[in-house]
Parts: C-alpha cells; structure tokens; sequence
C-alpha cells in the first residue's frame, strides 16, 4: 500500500498542538494531534453535511445563532403559517416557546437566547406586518413598536439591539431600510435596488450585506454593503438568485441555496470584494431556508420545493479524522431479547424483552454512557417485540407481544424517567413493529397483526390518541427498522414472510410513504437509530445466520460499514444514531446483555482557519 510519505513526500506529524501555517503549500498537509488523539489535515475547502431533522416542515422562515447553538421560527408549512420555534443543539431541533403571532418571510437577527423576528405576512387573509418579537431563549415578547415599512420577504442582519431589516416587499418591491436599537425602528439609507427575497448577514446595524434577490421576475447578483448610513456596490454573486440565504458577517460571509430559474444549492464566500464559488453545492437542492452561523461554520435549515424539515450543516477549515468502530459498552443488568429501548449513546433506557426462553419482563434500564442502573418500576404489562419512540426521560412504548403465546398487544405506556403510565392503546394490535418520532407525535408502522399476518399499517399518535394513516407502507413486513420523526420517518429491511427478508427502504412524509434504494444486507430483530437522512442499521437475522452487519444511510443510499463484534438478533429496536449508536441486548444463541457503542467515521471541519504569520 502507497503510504503518505510516497505520496506527499512528508512524514505524519506527531503534534501536541494544531501548528500554524504560512503559505498555501501547506494545504493538503496532515499531522497526528496527541493531545487530542485525533489525525487532522488542513483542506482550505468546504463541505455540507445532513443534520437533525427540524420538528415542523417549514419554509420562508426565521433563523438566528450559530451551528451549534441555534434557533429557528415562524415560516411557512405549506397550508398555514406557524408560530413553531425550535431550538438547535449541533445534533437534533427540541421545540421551544411558540411566537406570538404565526408568520412568514419575516427577518430575524440575534442568537439563540436574543433573538429577534420582525415583519413578514401575519396569521389568517394574508397580511404584512411591522410586528417585532424578542426571544430570550424560552420565550417571545412582543416589542411596543414594529417596523415603519410593513413588509415581507426582506433581507436582514445584526443582534436584538442593533437589527437591521432592507428590502423586500410593501406591495412594491422596496428599497428601504430600517435599524433597530433593541426597543424603537429608525428609518436609513436606502438601496440601490429595491427587491424581495434577498438575502442578509452582518454582526450589527452599522456593517451588513445584501445579496441577491429578485426584481419583478429577473433574479439579481448584485451585492450592497451597509456603514450605518449609506449602502454600497460590492463584488456580484457568481450565480444569480432569489430566495437564498446568508451566513457571516460584511467581510466573511457565506451564501447559499436559493432559486435561479429552478432550486439550487449553490454556495459561494465572500471576502469583502469578491464571491468564490465552493465546489460543493448542498446535498438537497432548495430555497426559503433559514440560514445561521458563521462563514466557515454555517446551518442551512428547513425550506423548500417541497416543504422539508431537513437541516445541513457547512464547515470550512481543519478536519478530525475518526475512524468507524464499535467498541465494548456496559452490559445490562438483566439478559435479554426482543426489548425495546430510546435515547442516545449516553441517555438510553431499556425495557421489557425476554430472557432466553423464559416470558417477556417488564424490567426496565437506564444507561448513562457507562453503566446500567435497574429502574424501582417496570413497565405495568410484560411484553417482547414493541415498539418504541422519544427519550429516556419521555419514552413511549406501544404494541408488542404478550403472553401465553405471543399473542399481538395494543397497549401503550409512557415513560417520564421513573415510572410507567398507561395510555391510549393503539387502533391496531400487532407485535414486531418499529416507530419513529417523539413521546406526544410517534409514527407506527408495520409489524404482525392477529392471525400472524404481517401488516403495512400506519398509526399517528398526538399524545392523546392514535389515528390510523389512509395509507400504509408499500411492503408489509415485520422486525424491521426504523428512524426518524413522526413527519420525516425511514423504514428499512424487516421479514415479509418467514425466512424472507425485505431489501426495501421506505421514508415517511406525515401521510405517505415513497419507496428508495434498497440495503444491502435483508434481516430482522435489527436495531436501529438516526434520522431520515441520517440512518444507521445493525445486526439482525439475515437468510442463514445472526449477522453483526452494519450500515448506514445518507438520505440516498445505504453504505456496509464495520461490522459489530457479536453477531445477534432481536436486540434493543433503537438508541442512538450514525455517528453515535448503541447496540444492547438480543440473541446469540441464548440471550445477551452485551452493549456495544458505535463512533461513526468523521471527517468533520472544526470550522476555523487556522492562524498565518
């Protein structure tokens, strides 16, 4: 095998610390950082990544933060508008404070505990609206004045005390431009060019961006920058658009996606001159995204065409090499298969299952990234084979098997850290499903119903009652896996019949389910864990033998990654996710408390240039 040093002509570096670089031939350069453990390189390029799926499908909304800390609100879902907020953590979206007022094509400016939303088309007959919000990282407040210029679809910048909103449309395609002081809107100098759904960066009302946009129906390149008075030619976009968005500030910034004459997902830097265009276009081409961070380290989230609930992520800078692998755990106190279980790699809990031959348990596990700790309450009825969505402190168990006989259940429980309460049971009783989604919105899918016959059936739960889909999956099976939300969910693989196995891959939209590429490897008693976009299955049974084979989807296709150390089935249905899973339980030849933990395989950006001299 060539080694780096025939390749590059250099040795790996063993650094206690990331070096500082001089001149461009140090792109491409690698070294080993001890102190971290990790092999890194310097590739002055970029690269987008998927994401948490958002709670809400949404576009033409509002987003403020960072990568790792931010928040989104407001839009469009495609039949109303939405007062929806979400907060973004660097791996999922959790559902924060609703806005006051549902709107759309609103501006936004701030961080993650000071945000601020203002203008843009307001509930009920569409009608524009100066109205000015401010978030404090749980809660919205309606400021007592709102913008002079009602208006939407506008181009903003800046922080909650010094927000800047130009542009957009007032009934005509407008040129003005407003700053706020965090309590009153002060008009200032207006564009060149007035134009609707441009897009808008910048760190204050003193030093911001506009860029592209739309006039009439010709899609715009042209770029303005802002001093606190007067708007300014600057260099134009390499690819005309409207309906994009921005990241960064008036001299690092970062545009992407939008509309040209079809969606796009271009991305291009800007310098304070000029834009360069990023080899790397988003993985989901679209427009009306909401667009946070920095230049080097931005989130592009929700948008459409069609109305998505999926987030990417863009780094720039040095990037950690982690290798893929599974690695021992802690075992669980109690032996067992068939047991369901949520959560991630160090918040997971575990319960019912079956020990070896003996009937299912309501023993119930709570693991913290080390160890198991037995819960004081089980679930209220023993039963193998459920389904099971949320989180260890608001999880939600449904359906399964029960004895004598494994007979199809449509009990319910739910989980709030401690103790078990049962709910409304399901429409239809069935065993060896597989569900996606939170604690109060669970999708349920597929699995045996009475008489053993192996079903497409489809149930939404709201946290109060169950209703069943019009439409079911395309492939009826059982033991299959699953991942995702209750309105971005994945289905893959499972037994259609006994001793015949599904290749088949389904995703969820909350009402229909469209057919995709197909596994590589067909099984059962898989587990399972991830997002939509962002799967990961391992072990099961496959057509001879307990496999410990592991995948992983990307929203397209499904990749074999390594396999697991102990090749089993019908182990725990689901923790965790693709760069961080939990395999737990299931059955070798007789019943296991091995744990394994999965560290999915990064090339991931720190987001950071390193410093010259």
């Amino acid at each position: 095998m060539t080694t780096y040093n025939e390749i590059a002509g250099r040795r790996v570096n063993f650094l206690s610390s990331d070096p500082t670089y001089v001149d461009t031939n140090s792109d491409g350069q690698v070294w080993y950082n001890s102190t971290t453990a990790t092999l890194k390189s310097w590739l002055p390029t970029g690269a987008w990544r998927s994401g948490g799926t958002m709670n809400t499908a949404r576009y033409i909304l509002g987003g403020a933060g960072t990568q790792t800390a931010g928040v989104a609100f407001g839009g469009y879902t495609g039949t109303a508008p939405t007062t929806a907020t979400e907060l973004y953590n660097g791996i999922a979206w959790t559902n924060s404070g609703n806005l006051g007022a549902g709107r759309y094509g609103l501006g936004q400016a701030g961080t993650q505990t000071a945000a601020l939303a203002f203008g843009g088309i307001s509930n009920g007959a569409p009608t524009l609206t100066g109205s000015t919000e401010k978030f404090n990282g749980t809660t919205w407040t309606t400021n007592p004045t709102g913008m002079s210029t009602l208006r939407r679809a506008m181009g903003s910048a800046g922080t909650q005390t010094a927000a800047l909103g130009f542009g957009g449309n007032s009934g005509v395609d407008s040129t003005a431009t407003e700053s706020f002081n965090g309590s009153t809107w002060t008009t200032g100098g207006s564009l060149s060019t007035g134009r609707r759904y441009l897009a808008g960066c910048g760190a204050s009302n003193t030093a911001a961006l506009a860029f592209g946009g739309v006039v009439s129906s010709t899609v715009q390149s042209l770029t303005e920058s802002y001093n606190g008075t007067a708007w300014t030619a600057g260099g134009s976009l390499n690819t005309a658009r409207k309906s994009l968005a921005g990241a960064g500030t008036q001299t690092s910034a970062l545009a992407f996606s939008g509309i040209t004459t079809a969606p796009t997902g271009a991305t291009e830097s800007y310098n304070g001159t000029s834009w360069t265009s990023n080899p790397t276009s988003m993985a989901t081409a679209r427009g009306y995204v909401a667009g946070l961070g920095i230049q080097n380290s931005a989130l592009a989230a929700a948008g459409s065409p069609p109305t998505q609930a999926t987030t990417e992520e863009w780094n720039f800078g040095v990037y950690s090499y982690t290798a893929a692998a599974w690695a021992s755990g802690g075992n669980l106190n109690t032996a067992r298969n068939q047991l369901g279980s949520v959560g991630t790699q160090t918040a997971t809990v575990a319960f019912g299952g079956a020990p070896g031959a003996a009937p299912p348990v309501t023993s119930t596990e709570l693991y913290n990234g080390t160890a198991w700790t037995n819960n004081p309450t089980g679930l209220n009825t023993s039963r193998a084979l459920m389904g099971a969505s949320g989180t260890q402190t608001a999880a939600l168990s449904f359906g399964g098997a029960i004895p004598p006989g494994n007979s199809p259940s449509a009990a319910v429980e739910s989980f709030n850290g401690s103790t078990w309460t049962s709910v409304t049971s399901m429409n239809t009783a069935r065993f060896s499903l597989n569900g996606a989604g939170t604690q109060t919105a669970t999708v349920a899918f597929a699995g045996n119903a009475p008489g053993s016959a192996y079903v497409t059936t489809t149930e939404l739960y709201n946290g109060t009652a169950w209703t069943s889909n019009p439409t079911g999956l395309n492939t009826a099976r059982g033991g299959l896996g699953g991942a995702g939300s209750q309105t971005a969910g994945l289905a893959f693989t499972g037994e259609t019949t006994p001793g015949a196995f599904s290749l088949a891959t389904e995703s969820f939209n909350g009402s229909t389910w469209t057919s995709l590429n197909s596994m590589s490897t067909g099984r059962n008693g898989l587990g399972s864990g991830g997002t939509q976009t962002a799967a990961i299955a391992m072990g099961g049974y496959g057509p001879a033998a307990n496999t410990g084979a592991t995948e992983s989807w990307n929203g397209t296709a499904w990749s074999n990654l390594p396999s697991m150390a102990t090749a089993r089935r019908n182990l725990a249905t689901g923790s965790g996710n693709l760069t961080a899973g939990l395999a737990a339980g299931g059955v070798t030849t007789v019943g296991v408390a091995n744990v394994e933990e999965w560290t999915g395989e990064a090339a991931t950006a720190n987001s950071k240039t390193l410093t010259t001299s």
